[in-house]
Formats: C-alpha cells, sequence, structure tokens
C-alpha cells in the first residue's frame, strides 16, 4: 500500500536535500545553448533550477547507456573492466521515458547475455515518476497503452497540479524521506487523476497496426519512399529517441594500454550496413526508414513479447528538422495493410 504525501512546491528543495545525502540527484534543468533553450536531465545541487513544467527535450537514457562509454582497457590480450557508477536518484521521470527504460532491460539483461555496464547502472539507480496533468506535444503514449499518469515498476510516482506535488511512495524504504510531510487525500488525488485522464481522451489518436507488423507484407511495400522522401538521414530521430540502443565500438590506443570504447550509433546513418567489400544492403534512405520503423513495431515484438521498441514520447517527431511524422507513418503503413487481403489492423 503506497504511503500518500503532498508537498508544498517551495518545499521541494527540502525533500531533495534530504535525499542528496545518500543519492546523487538527476533532473530536467534548463540549459541555454546561444539563443536556444532546453530542457536536460543533469546532475544538480542547485535544486531551484529543477524545471517539470514540461517533458525534457532529451531522455534520460544516458545514464544507463551513455553516449561515449569507455567499457575498459586491453593489455596483452587481458580485457579490464570498470565498475558502475555509484547511486543515482533520477528525478521527474515521465512514463514514456520509464517505459523506455523497461523496453531496454530485456535487450541489455538476456539470459544468454548480460551487459554488466547497463546492469550495473540500472542496480545503483532509483527514478522517481512524474505524471503529464496534459499531453505533451506530440506525444501519443497512451495510444500505445501506456499510463500518462502511473507506473508500476518504479517506488515513487509525482503528481505535479499546479501549486503542489503528491508523492506516492511505494518503496517503504524510501519513506524515512517524506515522514515530515503531510499526508495527502487519496479521494482528491484520484479526482484529479480522473479529470487529467479524460482531457488527454480528447486528444487521443488511435494505433490500429497490428503489433507486431507483419514483416512479410510490409517489407516490400510500397510506401516507404513516400514516407522517407523528405528524410535527410541525419539520425536525430535516433539520438533522441528513450529506446534507440545502436552502438558500435572502437579502440584507442594511450601509451601502452588500449582504452575500449562503446559509442552510439544509428540505422539512419549511410555507413551503418556499410561492408567492409564496399557493399551496402541498405544504400537509399527508404530502405533505412524501413529498417528503423520495421525493427521497432515488427522485429522488437515478434522477439520480446509482443512489446514495441517506441513508448511514443514524440521527441523524434519534434526533433525531425524535416517534419516527419511517426504517427503519419503508422497511418500510411495502417491503411496500406486494411487493403491487403488476409491482413487486419488492430484498430
Amino acid at each position: 500500500m503506497a504511503v500518500l504525501k503532498v508537498l508544498q512546491k517551495d518545499e521541494l528543495g527540502k525533500l531533495l536535500e534530504t535525499l542528496s545525502n545518500e543519492f546523487r540527484i538527476i533532473a530536467p534543468v534548463v540549459r541555454k545553448y546561444g539563443k536556444k533553450e532546453r530542457v536536460e536531465y543533469h546532475q544538480v545541487e542547485d535544486f531551484s533550477e529543477i524545471h517539470l513544467n514540461r517533458q525534457p527535450d532529451t531522455p534520460p537514457k544516458k545514464y544507463f547507456l551513455p553516449q561515449n562509454e569507455r567499457l575498459g582497457e586491453e593489455r596483452s590480450g587481458e580485457e579490464v573492466t570498470e565498475t558502475g557508477d555509484r547511486k543515482t536518484l533520477i528525478f521527474g521521470v515521465r512514463s514514456c521515458d520509464l517505459s523506455a527504460i523497461d523496453i531496454l532491460k530485456p535487450v541489455f539483461l538476456d539470459d544468454d547475455f548480460t551487459d554488466t555496464y547497463f546492469q550495473n547502472r540500472l542496480e545503483n539507480t532509483l527514478m522517481f515518476g512524474l505524471g503529464c496533468s496534459e499531453r505533451q506535444e506530440n506525444c501519443f503514449c497512451d495510444s500505445l497503452g501506456i499510463n500518462p499518469l502511473g507506473d508500476e515498476n518504479v517506488p515513487v510516482y509525482m503528481h505535479d497540479d499546479g501549486e503542489r506535488i503528491w508523492f506516492e511512495v511505494k518503496a517503504k524504504e524510501l519513506e524515512k524521506f517524506f515522514t515530515e510531510f503531510p499526508d495527502g487525500d487519496p479521494k482528491e488525488l484520484e479526482e484529479k487523476k480522473n479529470s487529467w485522464l479524460e482531457e488527454f481522451k480528447k486528444s487521443a489518436i488511435e494505433i490500429g497496426v497490428p503489433i507486431p507488423l507483419p514483416e512479410l507484407v510490409s517489407f516490400n511495400a510500397p510506401f516507404w519512399k513516400e514516407v522517407a522522401a523528405n528524410c535527410l538521414g541525419c539520425g536525430v530521430c535516433t539520438y533522441y529517441c528513450p529506446t534507440c540502443f545502436c552502438f558500435g565500438f572502437f579502440w584507442e590506443k594511450r601509451e601502452e594500454e588500449i582504452d575500449k570504447w562503446r559509442t552510439w550509433d544509428s540505422c539512419m546513418f549511410p555507413l551503418f550496413t556499410k561492408h567492409g567489400s564496399g557493399h551496402n544492403p541498405r544504400e537509399t534512405q527508404d530502405q533505412r526508414t524501413r529498417q528503423r520503423i520495421m525493427h521497432k513495431f515488427s522485429y522488437h515484438p515478434s522477439n520480446f513479447e509482443g512489446v514495441p521498441a517506441c513508448s511514443a514520447c514524440g521527441r523524434c517527431i519534434s526533433q525531425c528538422p524535416v517534419n516527419i511524422d511517426l504517427r503519419v507513418i503508422l497511418k500510411t503503413a495502417e491503411k496500406y495493410l486494411d487493403n491487403q487481403e488476409g491482413v487486419k489492423s488492430s484498430g
């Protein structure tokens, strides 16, 4: 049974000060890049900088799968690995990003192979969830069955009603941080959540494609050229995506040792699949776009219990420089499949 606490916003710093005695605090903050402002996850010590008003522009994926990660060093054929991070608390993670980490878990924690770097970070990190009282830009998480106001897999889930922040504390070992704060009225919070969900329903879109997408019918469909016509191949969609996990390795010589690194890669890059022979099995942008969509909505759910590799956060839509919209691609696929004999949409 969760303990329900409610804090005035000016009390948030007091809570975080107490939590910082045991955890490194990561939270959304505003960062300026020239004239542009972005909300990103960073380590914070000045808790007044925390910005919970909207979805961060970048997901917290980098704290589990860093963009550039030194895996260790190799010398005389022996590989030396490093230990994981110390205890971290990521504060204010929305349901789409929480679901994204759940999507990554079976990939990196497979029964036959466990990525110990990912595992160490996961085991040394807590996340406090944050509900969305209104739909975020280009978000369609509810269309994929994700609850924008809850997640069962986090120890604490928060709700911001504009004046106060409600905390559903589900982990008994964390209750000690909240003892001095007043209890909240469960009925009042439930009424607020129902009201927020009703607003979500008004702007909901129906994703009617079957998941997994039928590979044989979809692979050679003519619409891939159409939906990829404007694509620049910049890869921004994959770099902002909370569930994309393609990576490459490289080795860097340092004196007598050789450092081993892992770095993010993207299936949208022309060189991603280029062979040493010069042959490239995906030499056109429509083939690379097809791979990205089919991986998320066909190959991944086929291998991982029907779960698509997408949490519908909408960042790929918001960040695309040529306004390619994933929702439009899925609707195009749905329309095409509806006209194919023996294939039914899920709508």
